[in-house]
């Protein structure tokens, strides 16, 4: 039996950062490995290679294809350059101007050349800024992982803009996923915008770790974990919670793990990590995580990965965004700096509402994100029967 081809488009480098669309990809990447027996995989993508990279790749995927497709076409034939690339690309944004479309002309024509070389059965490609990268072909199944509801991404970042147009903005996003034979979203909020606007199929991904139960007499070293990546909302929502919150915090230590850590100051108390190349440990070794989100979109993957080892979360409005149930998760919510100190506090010291959120964690995310439930899906999807 021949094996299903499938290419896979991510731009970003998965083995550069620990930021959850990365983990996300990781996970796809592993079970893709772990079912290269049926399925021949190629992984494309455009950001942050170098030969080391390519090599760390082959190791951790011996299995998987990897192609990188540079958004820019070589300057060595300069002739070439001008009229495969750059003059197109002037003329696409002159006339077009879509300013959630991150694809260029050169940039679809690698793409539209490759799937017809190889004859993919499926291909699936992440986020909606990169979705017109399969205008005009025809034959596989086009599989949008959407990562992210970019119009409200937008909307955060650039709505004092003039030139900032929501409606326009929301209506390409839309119709870029209509081209698509099936969109993936992490969000309960965006599956529900995404059926009610493009009329496709939407697939509703949990988001999957392995469930983990720690030992009940382990040694706690971390009372406070935070883990982020460098994106504006992380570096918005610390400093929310360092100007409003940590003040109320008195001599609790807050150790902070990720890229975040470059935009916090040497203050007491706050113990910078920085990139930690085992991460389970210190998950193994922690009390309680925070995720002081105060603007953001979708589901938030520290948070489900926080709540994969029954870790209670204290957290904000935006940080349950996506998650199926909004109360008894195992996080703890509130926008108010001083209820949100409080809520630290109690899980510190009160034993009691400990267990509770704990086993709050564990049943939530057992019910919703247990490994084996993404697994059954993607199996539907590319396993052959």
């Amino acid at each position: 039996m021949s094996k299903k081809k499938i290419l896979y488009y991510m731009p970003d480098n998965p083995l550069n950062g620990k930021g959850g669309n990365l983990t996300r990809c990781n996970q796809m990447l592993a079970y893709f490995e772990k079912n290269s027996n049926t399925l021949d995989v190629t992984f494309v993508s455009s950001m942050d290679w170098d030969d080391e990279s390519k090599r760390a790749f082959t190791v951790r995927y011996p299995n998987l294809n990897l192609k990188i497709f540079h958004f820019k076409m070589s300057k060595s034939n300069l002739f070439r350059y001008l009229i495969k690339d750059k003059i197109p690309k002037q003329l696409n944004k002159a006339f077009i101007r879509n300013a959630s479309d991150f694809t260029t002309p050169y940039f679809r024509s690698k793409f539209k050349q490759d799937i017809y070389d190889n004859d993919y059965d499926i291909v699936i490609i992440s986020y909606s800024i990169w979705g017109n990268v399969i205008n005009n072909i025809k034959g596989p199944y086009f599989i949008l992982d959407t990562h992210d509801f970019m119009t409200l991404q937008y909307k955060i970042n650039y709505e004092d803009s003039r030139d900032f147009d929501i409606g326009k903005l929301f209506k390409n996003e839309m119709n870029v996923l209509k081209k698509y034979d099936e969109v993936w979203t992490y969000s309960i909020e965006e599956q529900y915008i995404f059926e009610q606007f493009t009329g496709r199929k939407v697939t509703l991904m949990p988001v999957s770790f392995p469930l983990v139960h720690l030992n009940d007499h382990r040694i706690v070293k971390y009372d406070i974990l935070y883990v982020a990546s460098d994106n504006p909302h992380n570096v918005k929502s610390i400093k929310w919670f360092l100007n409003y919150v940590f003040p109320l915090l008195n001599d609790i230590n807050i150790y902070v793990v990720g890229k975040i850590c470059d935009f916090i100051d040497d203050m007491p108390n706050i113990i910078k990590l920085g990139m930690v190349d085992d991460l389970d440990s210190v998950y193994k070794r922690t009390k309680i995580c925070i995720c002081p989100m105060v603007t953001g979109t979708g589901v938030k993957i520290k948070v489900l990965e926080s709540l994969s080892y029954g870790l209670p979360v204290v957290t904000t409005r935006r940080g349950v965004d996506g998650l199926v149930n909004k109360s008894q998760n195992g996080c703890i919510v509130s926008d108010e700096p001083l209820i949100f100190a409080d809520n630290i506090k109690k899980l510190l010291n009160d034993p009691n509402l400990y267990s509770k959120i704990h086993n709050e964690a564990l049943a939530y995310f057992e019910q919703n994100h247990h490994e084996t439930k993404e697994e059954e899906i993607l199996n539907q999807i590319f396993i052959p029967n």
